[in-house]
């Protein structure tokens, strides 16, 4: 069974700003990682962008209280200097997924969660909609 999951910011997104229709699926994953069915990884530059998304939806309190939330259950794996030039020579059509997906790689991430499956069509990781990767443990 996969233990190690990268979740993309859009997933995380969905619950903080609950974002229908996608808002069930998202809670239903967060819900098992928090509960330890698998462990579950968000990149660091995730983290930046999910923090400033969140504060001009709200304000800044709200968004850091959310983070902070998530953080108990996902831990942050850094971007590094490596991943970014395995980006720029990919050829993922958006640089940031190239990002994300050379992040979870290089920390052994078995698969990727998020809503875009097409943004990842390049990694050679699993990639799942919230609701396949929750099927896989039904």
């Amino acid at each position: 069974m996969i233990k190690r999951v990268f979740v993309d910011s859009d997933v995380i997104l969905d619950v903080a700003l609950a974002r229908m229709p996608f808002l069930e699926n998202s809670k239903m994953l967060l819900s098992m990682l928090e509960n330890g069915l698998a462990i579950g990884f968000v990149s660091s530059n995730s983290i930046a962008n999910i923090y400033y998304i969140l504060r001009k939806a709200g304000d800044d309190a709200k968004a850091r209280f959310f983070i902070s939330s998530i953080l108990k259950y996902l831990t942050i794996i850094p971007t590094t200097h490596a991943n970014i030039l395995d980006a720029l020579k990919s050829n993922f059509n958006d640089f940031e997924d190239g990002i994300q997906n050379f992040s979870a790689l290089e920390n052994q991430c078995e698969c990727i969660i998020t809503r875009n499956v097409d943004d990842y069509k390049k990694s050679t990781l699993d990639v799942y909609l919230p609701v396949e990767f929750l099927n896989l443990f039904r």
